[in-house]
């Protein structure tokens, strides 16, 4: 039996150990915030602090000293020369896609022609360095842009802010849809197929009005582009779908894995300072197969490229669209199972009790 003085003590002891234990949650919670401020600070800065370029192509047509030092003493890797027959050849080249810029040759000098609005921090990089190339070879190097940025938009950023809101109205649309139909777990095949429809119809909202705000209402893009209001819906039902579909295997959980994709990871390998293609591994691996990245590639094509190589670009949107989809059903299906089978379990006990009420 406890003495008066012992009774005394438990409650005191209580009130020491009891606050203790009530922070041990809140710390941990703002110690995993530091690191993922840690994570976010050392994405971007690994990938953007200082931007080069690597085994860049580069289309060659003809012959002069600039290409021969090049061919001589090498790039370290930055630039890869590709010979083409003619200049036409090399033209066809940058508009294609298939290179970054070009070299051709002439009487009165090299003309190196680039393709701003495919990369703009890419041309930048490469016309710097191709004239300090030809400078040291006293070589007259004309630039000429075979793709150049509209008027209303120099910089050629638009295009990502526009990816960057419709990607961020993905995630935050699942996640307030979830906490709106109480849970981010959907607890059967239909309630899937509620949430996808609503998830579908939010995205068509926002890729119309996206389009809507950089074309008539800012006049970044001349006119409404219907191409580029599809390209939103897609966009955004991928990040969507799949922020949902993550929710729906892992819970709230899921939000943060989404974020860290298609923020942490995707903003800085999106390629907006330098093609994604041409950033060091493995973060041109990465950014070619994240939403962001995937997104920007085909609204550039979209608004300034008249659609030239969409088709890598939509067929990474459409693959996240599914592979959310399928876990969400996924998911459900396996809950619903649970529920069913637990369901039947616990029938042929309640089926005995008036019979065994009744003995």
């Amino acid at each position: 039996m406890m003495t008066t003085a012992e009774n005394r003590q438990v409650p005191a002891t209580h009130a020491v150990t009891s606050p203790a234990r009530k922070l041990i949650r809140p710390v941990a919670a703002l110690a995993a915030v530091i690191g993922f401020q840690l994570l976010l600070a050392s994405v971007f800065i690994g990938v953007l602090h200082r931007p080069a370029l690597h085994d860049a192509p580069v289309a060659v047509a003809g012959s002069s000293r600039l290409v021969s030092a090049l061919q001589a003493h090498g790039t370290d890797g930055a630039i890869r020369l590709v010979p083409e027959p003619d200049a036409a050849a090399a033209r066809a080249a940058v508009r294609d896609q298939r290179a970054y810029a070009a070299i051709v040759t002439g009487p009165s000098g090299d003309e190196l022609l680039t393709a701003a609005a495919r990369s703009p921090g890419t041309a930048i990089l490469l016309t710097a360095g191709l004239a300090q190339a030809a400078a040291k070879v006293h070589v007259p190097l004309q630039v000429r842009d075979l793709e150049p940025l509209p008027a209303s938009d120099p910089s050629g950023i638009s295009a990502f802010f526009l990816v960057v809101g419709w990607i961020l109205g993905g995630y935050v649309g699942a996640t307030v849809l979830g906490l709106m139909l109480g849970g981010m777990r959907s607890m059967s095949i239909r309630q899937v197929a509620q949430r996808l429809v609503m998830l579908v119809g939010y995205a068509a909202a926002s890729g119309l009005v996206g389009a809507l705000l950089i074309g008539p209402v800012m006049g970044v893009v001349s006119g409404y582009n219907l191409a580029l209001a599809g390209l939103g819906i897609l966009v955004t039902s991928a990040s969507a779908v799949a922020t949902a579909g993550l929710q729906g295997a892992l819970g709230l959980p899921g939000t943060l894995i989404a974020v860290i994709g298609m923020v942490v990871i995707g903003d800085p390998t999106a390629g907006q300072s330098i093609a994604t293609s041409l950033l060091a591994r493995p973060w041109n691996v990465i950014g070619q197969g994240l939403p962001p990245g995937a997104g920007l590639t085909a609204a550039r094509s979209v608004i300034y490229l008249n659609g030239i190589g969409l088709t890598g670009p939509l067929t990474v949107l459409a693959v996240y669209v599914l592979a959310g989809a399928l876990l969400m059903l996924a998911a459900a299906a396996r809950r619903q199972r649970r529920h069913s089978a637990t369901a039947a379990a616990a029938t042929p006990a309640t089926a005995t009790t008036p019979a065994t009420a009744a003995a």
